[in-house]
């Protein structure tokens, strides 16, 4: 079938599912599948893709990731794409429920027991409340404060949070493939009976240890290592990178073989940025450029290489191979999904994402509105620097909360966060530091 051919299916059956739901009340019938797929520690330049087609950087010509690829050019992608949080835990509890790590008083992975919100605010939940035919399915890593039972992943495999080596390296480097089958298996079922989805596959790559396949290591030690550049060159990453490609690729190709790639809306980004502990406890001015170059920093810290991450989304309606260069977060996939379905009403009030679908179905071109027009970034352990930051527009401020010093950029023209502007615009600095101070006040952390 031609792209021309699919995108009008493609629009029937989203006409057709709202026609219904509108004409005969909530049901699942012809409604959309929807499938999560969130990688660990994936920093933004992780594909051979390039997230913006004019930075050259924001692609790797060492690691090669030809499924992801591929996605890429059937999908939107985003350049300027934020996790949560530059760690696991609170990105995670963001994507559950929509909110960002501060109003659900996740700070880090230390305190993920006593988050502040419901569980049947959960995205799992207020789905299936309202389409009791669909079925939620979570496999991999959670690393949430309640099991994904309790947060409505009724099919799941278990409370995990990371695991660091898999039992079989050799067959399955970071339980990748068997992920993958556990998540190709959910799908067949689901169409074998008729019931519509909602799957999130949480890999466990790219975390701490690395492993990989030997044939894949090979590859990379020897047949590619003419390609290393001063900040892509780690055979083993590499290899399980692309390791981690092809699992992924595997739940693409069951897409289509199960023939609901028409049908189907996948969301592909990562939980934080690269790895990495070289500036932990360092001070801003201090913290260099890693994997992520041109960005500063790494995980851990809320510069940007700790926080921006690839995000690609593709399905029915959404035009291939567009780029947005607008501000995304993870946030934004609860309220997205709930769109998709016709459920922005159902949105609780306290969900501050954004619902990206018009942005999507229109190629970029229309605006993406927010409640409050900004995105706010915390996070602070006793060996880490205790930073906060607000990013509007095209400025990013950040605080120091240890020595109250704050910075200013202007992140297209500087996205290595180089050349402090606090001084030139003094009026924007006030601004800005206002309002991530009124917001980090009203949620009862800013020191």
């Amino acid at each position: 079938m031609n792209r021309a051919n699919r995108n009008i299916v493609s629009l029937i059956l989203v006409l057709g599912f709202f026609g219904y739901t509108y004409s005969q009340g909530k049901t699942a019938m012809n409604a959309p599948n929807f499938v999560i797929i969130l990688t660990d520690d994936q920093g933004w330049n992780a594909l051979s893709t390039r997230m913006d087609p004019d930075i050259s950087e924001s692609g790797s010509t060492y690691y090669q990731t030809p499924n992801l690829d591929k996605f890429a050019k059937e999908g939107m992608r985003f350049s300027r794409a934020y996790s949560s949080a530059p760690t696991c835990a609170p990105t995670r509890h963001s994507i559950q429920f929509g909110r960002s790590p501060a109003s659900l008083q996740i700070w880090g992975a230390d305190n993920i027991n006593d988050f502040d919100a419901k569980a049947n605010e959960s995205l799992a939940h207020i789905l299936r409340s309202n389409y009791p035919d669909y079925k939620a399915a979570h496999y991999g890593k959670w690393h949430v404060g309640q099991g994904p039972e309790i947060l409505g992943y009724e099919f799941n495999d278990g409370n995990n949070k990371n695991i660091k080596r898999s039992s079989d390296p050799d067959n399955d480097p970071k339980h990748t493939f068997s992920l993958s089958d556990k998540a190709t298996n959910f799908m067949q079922n689901r169409v074998d009976k008729g019931e519509p989805f909602l799957l999130q596959v949480s890999y466990f790559a790219n975390h701490l240890f690395f492993e990989a396949k030997k044939e894949t290591l090979e590859k990379y030690t020897y047949g590619r290592s003419n390609l290393k550049t001063p900040y892509h060159n780690n055979a083993v990453w590499a290899a399980m990178n692309e390791d981690l490609d092809t699992g992924i690729g595997l739940i693409f190709q069951k897409i289509n073989q199960l023939g609901i790639e028409d049908n189907t809306y996948i969301i592909f980004t990562s939980d934080n940025g690269y790895e990495a502990k070289y500036d932990n406890g360092k001070p801003l001015v201090e913290r260099g450029y890693y994997n992520a170059y041109p960005l500063r920093s790494h995980k851990y810290m809320i510069n940007e290489g700790g926080l921006r991450v690839p995000f690609i989304v593709k399905g029915p309606g959404i035009p291939g191979n567009t780029v947005s260069r607008e501000p995304v977060i993870s946030t934004d996939i609860y309220p997205t999904i709930l769109a998709m379905l016709n459920l922005s009403k159902e949105v609780p009030i306290k969900v501050e994402g954004a619902n990206l679908f018009p942005h999507l179905k229109s190629g970029g071109k229309s605006p993406i509105n927010r409640n409050e027009p900004f995105l706010t970034f915390r996070y602070s352990k006793p060996d880490n620097a205790h930073d906060i930051a607000i990013i509007q527009g095209d400025y990013k401020l950040l605080r120091s909360l240890d020595n109250n010093s704050i910075f200013l950029w202007n992140i297209v023209e500087d996205m290595g966060e180089s050349k402090n502007l606090v001084e030139d615009k003094p009026e924007l600095t006030e601004k800005l530091n206002n309002l991530m101070t009124n917001y980090f006040n009203r949620h009862g952390k800013d020191d």
